[in-house]
């Protein structure tokens, strides 16, 4: 029984091990958004309109996109056309509250998360965007549930929120 036990006691601290993340905060300069994304993640070039970055995996099969854009619609509409798949999508996951907005779903074989937040007096949309193998869903589940909740808004060189 005392080996039984030990063995457990050895396997959970193996597990827990392997999702243990050490993490690290991007904010974007230009429309204030914030997030954690893995420390071992690589962080790709800036773009040229500095809107946010891209993140890969140490083995590159998953990215994250960390960015901000102007809100260009009504409230209404944008909420609406943020609800919709893409081109090929299958979106198996959708909610949506006041000012923010979660669609998941697959796509050839990925799986893709979104989440967005509307800030600023609805003038900036602040995103999270990740895309990874199907077949590792089991793997990225803490890490996507990590990256959600540590997503925020924020002023931006860009926009002054009220």
């Amino acid at each position: 029984m005392a080996i039984s036990r030990l063995t457990l006691a050895a396997a959970l601290l193996v597990a827990g091990a392997a999702l243990a993340e050490s993490w690290r905060s991007y904010h974007n300069d230009r429309f204030g958004v914030t997030a954690a994304y893995p420390a071992g993640w690589k962080m790709g070039p800036e773009p040229t309109n500095n809107d946010g970055r891209v993140f890969s995996s140490p083995d590159g099969t998953a990215q994250v996109t960390i960015s901000g854009m102007f809100a260009v619609d009504s409230r209404q509409e944008e909420m609406a056309s943020r609800s919709e798949p893409l081109e090929g999508e299958t979106v198996t996951y959708s909610t949506r509250g006041d000012n923010w907005i979660v669609v998941s779903g697959t796509r050839n074989g990925r799986v893709f998360y979104r989440k967005a937040l509307l800030s600023c007096g609805d003038r900036v949309w602040n995103d999270l965007d990740i895309d990874y193998p199907e077949q590792d869903k089991a793997k990225f589940d803490a890490i996507v549930g990590h990256m959600a909740a540590s997503l925020r808004p924020g002023a931006g060189y860009d926009i002054t929120c009220k």
